[in-house]
């Protein structure tokens, strides 16, 4: 039976919890319809709708439940979802805190499940969940012989990550012991069974690959096309000279280094770039993304890849405005953190899509983007700007500290406070913006959607189409 991991909202967790426990201590249930995002290892489930089964029409007690399944579901809503490869789990609650399936529950998903699993052909995962108190979710798969495999583990993507596994890896190492005594040997053992990507292994990238490894993250996934240069030994950790004169890829020098540390971290390498199918696959079976590029065409796709897995994301930046003569007008270090209920970078105005099409157009078709540059069609593609590696570290500390804010709890402050955050190298300032409003309304069309749309958008992007530009800017 296929692996899953299952995601869900902040918003559809909150959702749900107010269904499941509105205060008599009686058991409920509810679906999640869900999209499907397939990776190399999982099948990742996307919750894209919350159907309630009403108290009224259920026979409910502390420890029973019965509820009118078949009512959430017309025969036409059935036949869409077919349409729309999508999936389904139920749902319920345990008020007692039993946080495990009971024989009752097995027995209810055996008949169910041998009952809808015939509503489609083609073995898609259908599943079953339980909620306690505390708002843990435990999941599973179900098939139409009534076998249940634990899905590996189940994510909430909101201002706070809370990701629970199905099972916990044991911690132990002694470079282990300084982490727990910060942030405790739960987030420790969480940080251990994660899997990680990070897109982009130079300046800012190559600092968050350290500040993972070191810090007791079970897999990384390095995605980056490019080589090792002379030019960037300055700023990428790790690197070295014999990398440039051999044109090592940086992941691969990335996966050296994170190796020689012996802290246990598995490295997966990828020398490409998110149009790449294969990337994409891999990078759904992550728990977590960093992006760390600094093109246009690179933040929108991974804007786009993480609202359709629901995979949270940190975006990692550096501007600096320097004449080249020691003159610094500005230099800024800028740590971003995405979720689908949240602001995406195109609502803040980190790239714009007349960016985007002019960055995508260059790479698929140089003559037509210097045409259209000509008649002013197109904005200017602009070339690298400088790098310095304190500023690197600067801003991907923050990413970094964010991302343990989100999944441990450490601020006094509310998440919600720290949609954005800044530091000002000129000014000696540091600032932070709330996470305000929700998707930019080209992107709010991707949520949950997984592959039916990212790897279709994928096809069209890495081809030179005249219509491209019309189609980046209307799409999806």
């Amino acid at each position: 039976m296929t692996s899953a991991k299952l995601a869900l909202t902040g918003k559809q967790h909150q959702q749900l919890f107010r269904h499941l426990f509105p205060g008599d201590g009686m058991e409920a249930a509810a679906v999640m319809v869900c999209g499907r995002g397939t990776g190399h290892r999982t099948e990742r489930l996307l919750v894209s709708e919350v159907r309630t089964a009403a108290h009224e029409r259920s026979a409910r007690t502390d420890r029973t439940l019965s509820w009118p399944f078949g009512e959430c579901f017309s025969p036409e809503r059935i036949a869409e979802l077919d349409r729309e490869g999508k999936s389904f789990v139920t749902i319920h609650s345990h008020p007692s805190g039993f946080p495990q399936f009971s024989a009752r529950d097995d027995r209810t998903d055996e008949e169910l499940f041998s009952s809808a699993a015939n509503w489609f052909d083609d073995g898609r995962p259908l599943g079953s969940a339980i909620m306690v108190p505390d708002g843990r979710i435990r999941a599973r798969t179900v098939n139409e012989r009534g076998e249940f495999t634990l899905m590996e583990s189940v994510s909430v993507v909101g201002p706070d990550i809370r990701i629970w596994p199905s099972t916990q890896i044991r911690a132990g190492r002694a470079a282990e012991k300084t982490t727990e005594q910060t942030f405790g040997r739960r987030t420790v053992r969480l940080l251990r069974g994660l899997r990680v990507g990070v897109v982009g292994c130079s300046g800012t990238g190559s600092v968050m690959i350290e500040l993972l490894a070191r810090n007791s993250v079970g897999e990384l996934v390095l995605v980056d096309p490019d080589i090792v240069e002379n030019r960037n030994l300055n700023r990428i950790v790790g690197a070295t000279s014999a990398d440039a004169a051999g044109q090592r890829a940086k992941v691969s020098a990335l996966d050296r280094a994170a190796r020689r540390a012996g802290l246990g971290t598995v490295v997966e390498t990828y020398r490409s770039d998110t149009f790449d199918e294969e990337v994409v696959r891999a990078l759904a079976d992550c728990d977590v993304l960093f992006g760390c590029v600094d093109s246009f065409a690179g933040r929108y796709h991974l804007d786009c890849l993480a609202s359709a897995y629901l995979i949270p994301y940190f975006d990692v930046g550096v501007t600096i405005d320097a004449d080249g003569e020691g003159g610094v007008e500005a230099a800024d270090a800028v740590a971003h953190y995405i979720h689908p209920d949240g602001a995406s970078l195109l609502s803040r105005g980190a790239y714009t899509m007349e960016q985007v099409r002019a960055e995508v157009l260059r790479r698929c078709d140089p003559e037509a983007y210097r045409q259209q540059r000509l008649a002013g069609y197109l904005a200017e593609v602009g070339e690298d700007r400088p790098a310095v590696l304190s500023v690197n570290m600067q801003a991907a500390c923050m990413a970094f500290h964010d991302f343990l804010a989100r999944i441990h709890g450490i601020r006094f402050d509310d998440n919600r406070d720290f949609g954005t955050q800044r530091f000002r190298l000129v000014h000696g300032s540091y600032e932070h913006e709330v996470d305000a409003g929700g998707p930019h309304s080209l992107l709010k069309p991707w949520v949950a959607t997984g592959d039916r749309s990212i790897l279709v958008r994928n096809n069209m992007e890495r081809t030179a189409d005249p219509e491209m530009a019309e189609a980046l800017e209307n799409a999806p």
